[in-house]
């Protein structure tokens, strides 16, 4: 039985956020503000805000640059540019992002919907949906729903109910464990080819109870039912391939780039 988002997260969770000194009401920043910490019941942006530590905030609107120099702890919060924190971030209801994130810790809300850049040096996790669409590079992913487009690099756990990927240019996924997983890359084309455009879409190891896969290149998948779409190759597996297209492939073959100037 593969493991899904009910088990505890393996690398550390950012802290919960917690009571502390009194917050002031609302804090509005416009054009350009430092704050040396920050606790407010609202924290309104519009320009560019730095917090040399912690900010804990009831809701954060956030319209710019802004740099967190420690933690970030907030009942909700709603990004349009740069986000930056180099501690942690809890989110008790919802993260909304368009734009830049990039934290050096982990990551936790109750939903997670993020577009654009994200960059997370710890686990990335929500309790209830996370959607990435865009570039995302993050140490491990945790979520009952899990939805990425775009491009990820994601060399530890992703531990899901069900994952939904479509993957637009380079991807590489380290070890997936989910009830259900549907992955799908880039399937070659003449205009790709000709333009030495090829994109590669790479899992090291899928545990899962059905695995759908198209223009994915996966080196061990165990699943109950597994499914192969166009262009999808799987080095070895334990399980029953219900179908597999013309152009899928089982068993070994070599994944080596091909030499400059040459095309595979």
């Amino acid at each position: 039985m593969p493991a899904t988002a009910s088990g505890p997260v393996s690398s550390p969770e950012p802290p919960s956020p917690a009571a502390g000194a009194p917050r002031t009401p609302s804090q509005v920043d416009r054009g350009t503000v430092h704050h040396p910490e920050l606790r407010a019941g609202r924290w309104s942006v519009a320009g560019i805000s730095k917090v040399d530590h912690d900010v804990s905030v009831g809701r954060a609107d956030l319209r710019g640059t802004v740099v967190i120099g420690g933690d970030l702890r907030a009942g909700e919060v709603d990004a349009h540019g740069r986000l930056e924190v180099r501690g942690a971030v809890a989110v008790t209801s919802r993260l909304r992002l368009r734009g830049s994130l990039a934290v050096r810790a982990g990551v936790r809300a109750a939903e997670l919907s993020l577009a654009g850049s994200v960059e997370v040096a710890g686990t990335l996790a929500s309790e209830r949906t996370l959607r990435v669409e865009g570039v995302l590079r993050g140490a491990a992913l945790r979520s009952p729903m899990l939805e990425l487009r775009g491009v990820a690099d994601v060399p530890g756990a992703t531990e899901a109910t069900s994952l939904d990927g479509r993957f637009t240019g380079d991807t590489h996924l380290g070890e997936v464990r989910a009830r259900t997983v549907r992955l799908r890359g880039p399937v070659p084309n003449l205009v790709r080819w000709v333009l030495g455009r090829q994109a590669s879409v790479i899992v090291d190891r899928i545990e899962a109870e059905s695995v759908y896969l198209e223009g994915v290149r996966v080196a061990f998948a165990r699943a109950r039912e597994i499914v192969l779409g166009r262009d999808a190759h799987l080095l070895a597996h334990e399980g029953r391939v219900l179908r597999a297209h013309s152009t899928s492939r089982l068993g070994p073959e070599s994944w080596t780039p091909a030499p400059p100037g040459f095309r595979r």
